[in-house]
Formats: structure tokens, C-alpha cells, sequence
């Protein structure tokens, strides 16, 4: 399965398993990771004024319905007033970036593509533009 296609069902599950209502102040992303042996595993990271983590269950359900690892992860911005409803994506790149520094199963992993719920952010889209993203809306795809 190609890594947007698996990033976007990814998505599709969380917009289907959660609330309208949840989904209306949490933002959610899904990156999915290339590892050295060429599997993919999803990152669903969450961030919004109710985060609580992602839960295991999800997580289980996501696993089985998608046919590869899934790892929930956080990252939050530290300090007061930095936060606000597009975090997901920083989250996201940041566990991504500090894995990949930590080595073992993740080294020489590759982020792939990047789905969020909403726009992706425009620090994000900078970001992910100057390592060779092409983005479009709430969609981020390596080349």
C-alpha cells in the first residue's frame, strides 16, 4: 500500500472512530514511516484544549483494520500560550525526528506522507516543503 494512501485510511479511521464534536477543537495526524526494512508503520499523534492521548484501543483497531504497526505519540509544545489546534502535525515530526535520533528499529527511517484532520499548519507546511514535501491542504507526500 502506498504511504498517502495509507496515511489518508489512517485518517478515515480516526474521522470515522471519534465524535464530530472531539473532532471539532482535537487536531490528529497520521504519518506513516518507512523503516530501513522497508516496512511502514502509521504515528497518529493528537493535540487539542482536551487531548488526552490517543487510546489503546484505537490504536488496536487501527492496527487490525490497516495491517501494519501503529504507534500513538506525543510531543507537546512546551510552554504557556504556544499551543494551538494544528499541533498534531509538530507533534507528529517532532517524536518522528527524535526516534530516528534514537536509533535502533527507527534508524534510517524515512517519514513518507503526513494526513491531518485539517490544514496542515504553515510552520509544518514549511518545514515539510523544505525537505522535499509537496502539500496540499491537509496532505504532505515525499517525493
Amino acid at each position: 500500500m502506498k504511504s498517502l494512501t495509507l496515511a489518508r485510511n489512517a485518517m478515515n479511521f480516526i474521522v470515522g472512530y471519534l465524535p464530530a464534536r472531539t473532532l471539532s477543537y482535537t487536531s490528529y495526524c497520521a504519518a506513516v514511516i518507512k523503516l530501513q526494512n522497508g516496512n511502514r508503520a502509521v504515528l497518529v499523534t493528537e493535540a487539542g484544549a482536551s487531548a488526552s492521548g490517543i487510546t489503546g484501543t484505537l490504536l488496536s483497531q487501527m492496527e487490525t483494520a490497516l495491517h501494519v504497526p501503529v504507534l500513538g505519540g506525543a510531543s507537546p509544545t512546551p510552554g504557556q500560550g504556544t499551543w494551538h489546534m494544528n499541533d498534531a502535525e509538530q507533534q507528529a515530526l517532532a517524536v518522528f525526528s527524535s526516534a530516528v535520533q534514537g536509533g535502533g528499529v527507527w534508524q534510517g527511517a524515512v517519514l513518507k506522507a503526513v494526513v491531518a484532520n485539517r490544514a496542515i499548519c504553515p510552520s509544518c507546511t514549511y518545514t515539510l516543503q523544505q525537505h522535499g514535501f509537496a502539500v496540499n491542504g491537509a496532505e504532505a507526500v515525499a517525493p
